[in-house]
């Protein structure tokens, strides 16, 4: 990917995460740090969803929380039908097997779906607008192990984008487009953020749910390379990794989002003014 001047990259953390990231951003857009005119914004995952309300309709951001309650509640019907393969979930929380033996898990656990079935599966949860330019969302090849930005120059509906970068193995269906299968962009990194590359480095702020070692690293690269970069993870308000999709931590991902928003806005804002 080429970025401009600012980029914005939010990482993944299940419905609980998307519902951290965006009280956190709306937070900061009140404090007026201007996020929603970040150049590039690269979602993974949650951060995709996030990342299609901040680009269509950023004023939306504070709906984002109670449709996560929607989404957590598809993954508890899921889990009490016996559907979901948690262990495989877990596996790439823990960052463990190469994206192409995660892949051949994923597509056993749970067969792919359409692009049509995947559209049904979130545009109610979305803004109606258009795809924004501006907008990237990290996917994994799951043959591969080949990670993908898909962008509106592909030509799928954003709910299609979305429900391929939040294909989470063993808890989401992977979905097939144009003959290939899509898994969630955290089989590769919570965030990818090291996937950002331009000849005159620019300013990355990273938004991320869940920390480790994948951030540090991907902090580090960017940093060796003459990236501005500043990073925001969330302070712990979970209890274990399978929190992120349950839906009696969306209110409480909600509340420390909009608290951390408070207490970092004049240091984000300071960084971004380049100060």
């Amino acid at each position: 990917m080429t970025m401009p001047n600012n980029a914005l990259v939010l990482g993944g953390g299940g419905p609980v995460g998307a519902s951290w990231t965006s009280a956190l951003l709306n937070g900061l857009r009140s404090a007026g740090v201007p996020v929603a005119d970040s150049d590039v914004v690269i979602g993974t995952s949650a951060g995709a969803v996030v990342g299609a309300w901040l680009t269509v309709e950023p004023d939306g951001l504070a709906e984002v929380p109670a449709l996560m309650h929607k989404r957590a509640a598809w993954h508890a019907n899921n889990a009490s039908a016996g559907r979901p393969d948690t262990s495989l979930f877990e596996t790439v929380l823990a960052g463990a097997g190469s994206p192409e033996e995660v892949g051949r898990g994923a597509v056993a656990a749970m067969p792919p779906i359409s692009v049509g079935q995947a559209n049904d599966l979130w545009k109610a949860m979305l803004p109606k607008g258009a795809w924004s330019p501006r907008l990237r969302m990290m996917s994994v090849n799951a043959s591969t192990g080949q990670p993908k930005a898909w962008s509106a120059r592909d030509g799928i509906p954003l709910a299609v984008g979305v429900a391929c970068s939040t294909a989470a193995p063993g808890i989401a269906p992977p979905v097939a487009v144009n003959g290939e299968v899509w898994l969630d962009g955290g089989v590769r990194s919570g965030t990818n953020a090291d996937l950002v590359t331009e000849s005159d480095p620019g300013q990355v702020l990273v938004v991320a749910p869940i920390g480790g070692n994948d951030l540090v690293r991907e902090e580090a690269f960017l940093a060796e390379r003459g990236y501005r970069v500043h990073v925001i993870v969330a302070e712990r308000f979970y209890n274990a990794p399978m929190d992120l999709i349950d839906p009696r931590f969306i209110d409480a991902g909600a509340a420390a989002g909009a608290k951390q928003a408070r207490d970092l806005a004049p240091e984000v804002l300071t960084w971004w003014k380049g100060r």
